[in-house]
């Protein structure tokens, strides 16, 4: 069973606190004229057990500032779990909070609480993330209209391949390589965007599962289908002198997950902001067309399993 399925099964179809968990269809949960998120990065899935600390620990706030922001709203407040795997000493949890407690000033982020345990495993780290609406508006995974413009942030694709250039030897210069692995190892929450997508943004949410799938969890949401064009994704120098050597990983640039750009629809002329690319329309169609590409493969997206 995958995360979405799981979802589905046991809490889509619970009526209570229904109207606080946005009926689970989206990133986030509304409350008290505030939303809530959390997200949870496992060693070995997420990051590995030789990355530096401190970035582990960026990685864990960063994944979460996305899901906020990706609403229109900053962040404000977080709890902290730590679930300590069996190698980690207390050397590498100075590291780890030293870059945690750089990541929580740089964001304005303020620690309220959480809770530390010990596995005997692997280590699994976890953030709570919310922050308060200031005019009662946030954007929604499920308010997208036919029509609508679809829009990313950013270049798609990076994380993936650098996971895949951190596991593999390819033959491409060193400088791409190491900026691929960055973008895997310490995303950049497009945290100047957020008053941006507050206005103009009819449905939002971040790319962390790859681009289909939380295209399709829009989709899904607001009962459309959409048409994108591959050949309009942006894709980052480095990225393009992968796939030149490794054709086949041009499913990655639409499945592979940890991108935490932001994507999300609205009129026309949003392209005109930096960093923002226009890649396809919402229609009425409830599927996902993509145009541009073999259509044979199996487009499913990056899913957690349970």
């Amino acid at each position: 069973m995958n995360e979405f399925e799981f979802i589905e099964k046991y809490l889509s179809s619970k009526k209570k606190g229904k109207k606080f968990s946005l009926s689970f269809k989206d990133d986030v949960g509304y409350a008290n004229n505030s939303i809530f998120s959390t997200d949870t990065i496992c060693e070995g899935v997420h990051f590995l057990s030789d990355d530096s600390p401190s970035l582990v620990a960026k990685k864990l706030i960063r994944v979460n500032v996305s899901d906020i922001i990706s609403k229109g709203i900053n962040p404000k407040y977080c709890l902290l779990n730590l679930s300590i795997g069996m190698n980690v000493d207390e050397i590498w949890i100075k590291k780890f909070m030293k870059g945690f407690d750089s990541d929580l000033e740089f964001y304005n982020l303020n620690l309220i609480g959480g809770d530390t345990s010990k596995t005997l495993q692997t280590t699994v780290l976890s953030l709570t993330i919310f922050g308060n609406l200031n005019n009662k508006k946030f954007i929604k995974r499920s308010s997208s209209k036919i029509n609508d413009n679809i829009y990313v942030t950013g270049t798609i694709g990076d994380s993936s391949l650098g996971l895949f250039c951190k596991k593999n030897k390819i033959d491409v210069p060193k400088k791409h390589i190491n900026y691929l692995i960055d973008r895997f190892s310490v995303p950049i929450p497009r945290i100047e965007l957020v008053s941006f997508i507050n206005k103009n943004a009819s449905a939002s949410t971040d790319i962390s599962d790859g681009l289909y799938s939380d295209l399709n969890n829009i989709c899904k949401s607001s009962g459309v289908g959409a048409k994108v064009e591959f050949s309009k994704l942006p894709l980052s120098e480095a990225a393009l002198r992968v796939l030149k050597k490794k054709p086949n990983l041009k499913k990655l640039i639409l499945t592979g997950g940890d991108d935490y750009e932001i994507l999300f629809t609205g009129p026309n002329g949003l392209d005109k902001k930096k960093n923002i690319t226009k890649i396809g329309k919402i229609t009425k169609e409830k599927k996902i067309n993509i145009v541009d590409f073999d259509d044979r493969i199996n487009l499913d997206g990056y899913k957690h399993e349970i």
